[in-house]
């Protein structure tokens, strides 16, 4: 096809206007994950250490109850050096991986589909996609660990059989995206059992190359037992694990209410079954119509409420890929197999989450699903060509009904939204500590309310807190109590829950409180009132 990698280039170009433009006023503030791998990084290059004074944390790094994975922290290093810890800055990795995956599903799709044309719809879908474009414009995990895993296996497709580089260097990449996010510790490793697997006959042509990848799996996956099964990987495991102490309430309370004898309820009723039957459902509910063109996610950081994560005018063409790949499975080529094994495991992960619906721990699948999509366009596109049908109606009306949707979206996306979910961005925060930050010296206290969620982490962010006093403060307090690590203050902050905050505050001299809507005792003076966008 002439002029593709023009017309690739004017679609990376739109993607990374999508992703860039207005980067740090939407979504509309950062939140408690932004600012927590913003200071950490910020304080590793400062210190060498993150804030709780680990040295170059590799496996995982603390953050209030969870383990995030840290590449994403270090990816962001060179940006705050050059531009400064601020919310673009801390951003723009995501922004950048995620406009070059668009290059990245191109060559995908192309050794896959064998069609130029249908690659170059693949990367434009991918550089609007409502699933994607959201997530990368935010401080997340799951951006550098999608791109990784698809550069690595785009990689490995083009160099297996042919005793070149590439097959060597996807499976590093393939191995670095298990270091990337929580879900391709589970997803990468399989996928490399299965290419392995899969073209083990064109590996062993090489004994030279088929040894190096596998001794780059071994290196990078036998690390992850320990982390799996212990420290981060196993806290992580509490909070998110479908068989939290609810679940097991939920369990118990079913076989006592139960009146089938004790045998069969045990048989029943108990954490196999339970398990069992929720990771299947919440596994099929990432292929349903509901979740992908309909209604998305149930977190509203990371979904437009009532959008599905891709466009209702694509679902045909999904579903129609799919239904061609498993009818077709005997006759289809090892690369289409891989492809539709990628897309059967990439909801592993959040399936056996106990919240379905979750657009962050599905992103895994977001390579598979378009270029499954786009198998499926060429797989109808096909059939009425050979039909005699006239294809370019097929053509104008998806781009009409696609483009009118894109519109309504982003309209939705950069007016409405952010000020109907601000709240659940922590809006307020950074207007907050600049107040702060420019009258803390007429107070000996400041004191803040816990009710909008880790006060200390903004209060660290916003005012570029030195790293090193904070890591050696006299006054810092903090404390691990019901897998959660708290702070209560350091030098003359504080940090109160809500319901204290009037007792604790009561006879309190010369502080400056912060506090929500009407919780500050009697004698108090209102100074600022700060407004979420709604």
């Amino acid at each position: 096809m002439k002029h593709k990698y023009i017309i690739l280039a004017c679609i990376f170009i739109f993607a990374l206007l999508l992703r860039v433009i207005n980067l740090s006023g939407l979504p509309p503030s950062l939140n408690w994950d932004e600012v927590s791998h913003g200071y950490n990084a910020y304080s590793i290059l400062k210190t060498g250490r993150d804030e709780w004074g680990e040295f170059l944390p590799l496996g995982n790094f603390r953050a209030y109850g969870d383990y995030p994975l840290p590449l994403y922290m270090y990816l962001s290093m060179p940006f705050i050096l050059s531009l400064g810890l601020t919310a673009f800055a801390i951003r723009l990795p995501s922004a950048l991986l995620g406009s070059l995956l668009i290059l990245v599903i191109f060559f995908l799709a192309k050794i896959i589909s064998k069609n130029d044309k249908l690659a170059l719809l693949g990367s434009l879908l991918v550089a609007i996609s409502p699933w994607w474009v959201m997530t990368n414009r935010q401080v997340i995990q799951s951006t550098p660990a999608v791109f990784f895993i698809a550069l690595g296996l785009t990689l490995f497709l083009y160099g297996v059989g042919k005793k070149n580089w590439k097959v060597v260097l996807g499976s590093i990449f393939i191995g670095l995206s298990a270091y990337a996010y929580h879900n391709t510790r589970i997803i990468a490793p399989i996928l490399s059992l299965f290419l392995l697997f899969l073209f083990r006959t064109e590996l062993l042509k090489s004994k030279k190359f088929s040894a190096a990848v596998v001794t780059i799996f071994l290196i990078f996956y036998l690390p992850l037992i320990p982390i799996l099964t212990v420290g981060g990987g196993a806290a992580r495991a509490t909070w998110v694990g479908i068989l939290d102490q609810g679940a097991i309430n939920r369990i118990d309370q079913s076989r006592g209410a139960s009146s089938l004898p004790p045998l069969v309820k045990r048989l029943v009723y108990n954490r196999v079954v339970y398990f069992t039957e929720t990771a299947a459902k919440n596994y099929l509910g990432y292929f349903s119509p509901t979740f992908l063109g309909f209604e998305g996610g149930t977190q509203y950081q990371f979904s437009v409420p009532h959008f599905g994560v891709i466009f209702p005018s694509e679902l045909l063409f999904f579903y129609l890929g799919l239904i061609y790949l498993f009818l077709n499975f005997k006759k289809i080529d090892k690369l289409k197999k891989t492809i539709l094994f990628f897309i059967l495991i990439g909801p592993i992960p959040a399936a056996i989450t106990r919240d379905p619906y979750q657009v962050v721990r599905s992103t895994a699948m977001i390579p598979a699903v378009y270029v499954i999509e786009i198998l499926g366009f060429g797989a109808i596109v096909g059939y009425l060509h050979r039909k005699k049908v006239y294809i370019y109606i097929i053509f104008i009306i998806f781009f009409v009904f696609l483009s009118l949707l894109f519109v309504r979206y982003n309209y939705d996306f950069w007016n409405i939204y952010p000020k109907q979910y601000s709240e659940a961005w922590q809006y307020g925060y950074q207007q907050a500590i600049y107040y702060i930050k420019d009258h803390q010296m007429e107070y000996r206290t400041v004191a803040m309310t816990k009710a909008y969620g880790e006060p200390h982490e903004f209060l660290l962010f916003f005012m570029k807190y030195d790293p090193q006093s904070y890591q050696h403060d006299p006054n810092l307090v903090r404390y691990e109590k019901s897998n959660w690590f708290w702070v209560d203050g350091f030098s003359k902050y504080k940090f109160i829950n809500d319901w204290q905050v009037k007792s604790k505050m009561k006879n309190a001299q010369d502080t400056l409180l912060i506090t929500t809507p009407g919780n500050y005792p009697e004698g108090a003076r209102l100074l600022k009132t700060i407004n979420f966008l709604d």
